[in-house]
């Protein structure tokens, strides 16, 4: 039998179509690209924007055309919000929550007759989702999942109703799940959740990131550990100080969402820091970090966005020592309080705003690369192809390397020469 998976969006589904890979490769199912036959088509969904519940009924079509017998399965965000609207298309025969992820196998081997649709209450949710991944084949970083959920609601934001409230890994098994990444191979491990600055609050006893980074850091391994996204208001004195001890080890790397500069849409998109509060952030992190990499989201055209409400998120970014943007169009989702809004921007408003942090953020990009020029960076290679092997540093930079003695999964020290584009270009050292 083979299985074939696409995975939308996140971190947290690549993390959890990996744990669906592992339940059925245990049933002993032969795992194929997705572009190939198949007899089991699973596509984990996002529903962060309207493009993405496109790109999800896109891909569910597309399988069930390339193999009319196989049986397709919906799952993800989009199947835990909208679960109806999956099960009606006809070339969906099973649509399963984000809960139920975890015995994904099992009720695909029970087969069409076990019911359309198994999709839990979210909202009741309290207990942390183990989905545990024995290992991520062929990619030396390995992403573990410690948190999932969200407690903030946020106005233009559906991922409290696919998520659930928020919940943590227990501490002993983060460290031992930790332990067996890097017995498999792994020597950079991605800390991930929906709000993963929030880690811990809700265990009993609390627990706290400052304290599961201090933890895992006091082992020899992983070679590197990174965090993936963390809100402005989750970095506590405590983590800015665990950062900046183990800077380099603790990659010098950090997403902070921003999502506005301006005070009065930030309050509307019920964000509770102000334009002030997150410049402040950003520039303590620059200082207590040298050379660390910063990233931002922004959000453009949410509901009742002037031309000067834009023009102070423009203004602001430009003053932020930022080494990239993530720029969203704001894109309505039904059940949250945006929706019913007034004064929706127009399409091609929102486009030229877009535009305009599209290139201040490859502005920013390349400068950012252009600091390492003529320095000498660690780093985890990854992969070859043709003449380079590719890389990263602990600042998220790809850098392509010549081909040589070092195979990929290793750590080295490269001297950085140049930049094409996107890409520094190095030789070890």
């Amino acid at each position: 039998m083979r299985v074939a998976f696409h995975t939308i969006g996140c971190k947290l589904n690549q993390y959890e179509t990996e744990a669906i890979r592992e339940q059925f490769e245990a049933r002993g199912y032969t795992v194929v690209d997705f572009r190939e036959p198949a007899d089991v088509y699973v596509v984990n969904s996002c529903t962060v924007t309207k493009k993405a519940d496109g790109d999800a009924r896109r891909l569910l079509r597309n399988a069930k055309r390339r193999s009319p017998s196989a049986l397709v399965v919906a799952t993800g965000c989009y199947a835990q919000t909208d679960a109806d609207a999956l099960a009606a298309m006809p070339e969906v025969d099973l649509v399963l929550g984000n809960q139920e992820k975890g015995r994904a196998a099992d009720l695909v081997a029970a087969g069409r007759d076990a019911g359309a649709v198994h999709v839990g209450d979210i909202l009741e949710c309290h207990a942390f989702g183990a989905a545990d991944v024995q290992s991520f084949a062929e990619h030396t970083r390995a992403f573990l999942k410690i948190q999932d959920g969200c407690d903030s609601c946020c106005a233009y934001c559906k991922v409290p109703l696919a998520r659930g409230p928020n919940r943590s890994r227990p501490f002993a098994d983060a460290l031992a799940q930790v332990r067996r990444l890097c017995d498999a191979g792994h020597r950079e491990i991605v800390l991930i959740g929906v709000h993963l600055g929030t880690y811990g609050r809700d265990l009993d006893p609390p627990r706290s990131l400052p304290e599961l980074l201090t933890a895992i850091l006091a082992e020899d391994r992983p070679d590197r550990l990174r965090l993936s996204s963390v809100e402005p208001l989750e970095f506590t004195d405590g983590l800015t100080d665990v950062l900046a001890r183990h800077a380099g080890r603790l990659c010098r790397h950090l997403h902070i969402p921003l999502q506005s500069g301006c005070d009065r849409t930030l309050a509307r998109m019920n964000r509770r820091y102000t334009a002030a509060q997150y410049s402040d952030l950003v520039h303590r992190l620059a200082d207590r970090i040298p050379g660390i990499a910063i990233g931002a989201d922004v959000l453009v055209g949410f509901p009742g966005e002037a031309d000067d409400d834009f023009t102070e998120t423009l203004r602001l970014c430009e003053t932020l020592p930022l080494a990239y943007l993530h720029v969203f169009s704001y894109s309505v989702r039904e059940g949250t309080a945006a929706a019913t809004m007034p004064g929706h921007v127009r399409p091609d408003i929102v486009k030229t705003r877009c535009r305009a942090l599209i290139e201040l953020s490859k502005r920013r990009r390349e400068s950012f690369l252009g600091t390492l020029v003529g320095t000498t960076q660690r780093v985890l290679l990854e992969q070859a192809q043709d003449d380079v092997v590719e890389g990263l540093t602990d600042t998220y930079a790809r850098v392509y390397l010549p081909v040589g003695s070092a195979r990929p999964n290793t750590l080295v020290s490269a001297r950085i020469t140049g930049v094409e584009g996107e890409v520094c270009r190095g030789a070890i050292e």
